[in-house]
């Protein structure tokens, strides 16, 4: 698959304060990649007891990186700060992450399930 729909920033929330002190909130930059849209559903045909619905709005492939996990912020924007971005484009969750090799070759890939979500 050719990652030829833009570039994507991922940040991570962390806390930036010293033991004890009150929590300060921040977004730390950890990835930045080209990204390719995959298709998806929004919903399971078939949902079974006992699992864990997910809402599903974007669905996007980038070069692998383990690191990246659910909960982490995407903007798909560059960015070099997450406060630099555009207001008026949503900012998205990951809700699943699947790490393996693109079926088109040997290129190693992840692919993110994201949620439209509020900083």
């Amino acid at each position: 698959m050719i990652l030829d729909s833009g570039i994507c920033t991922v940040f991570r929330d962390v806390n930036l304060s010293d033991n004890g002190d009150m929590p300060r909130r921040a977004y730390a930059r950890v990835y930045q990649s080209w990204y390719g849209e995959l298709s998806f559903e929004t919903s399971p045909v078939r949902p079974s007891e006992g699992r864990e619905e997910l809402r599903t709005d974007a669905r996007i492939r980038v070069l692998q990186n383990r690191t990246l996990r659910q909960g982490d912020v995407v903007a798909l924007e560059a960015l070099t700060d997450f406060f630099d971005r555009d207001p008026d484009r949503p900012i998205y969750r990951i809700t699943r992450a699947y790490h393996g090799v693109d079926d088109a070759g040997p290129t190693e890939i992840s692919d993110l399930s994201l949620e439209v979500t509020e900083p």
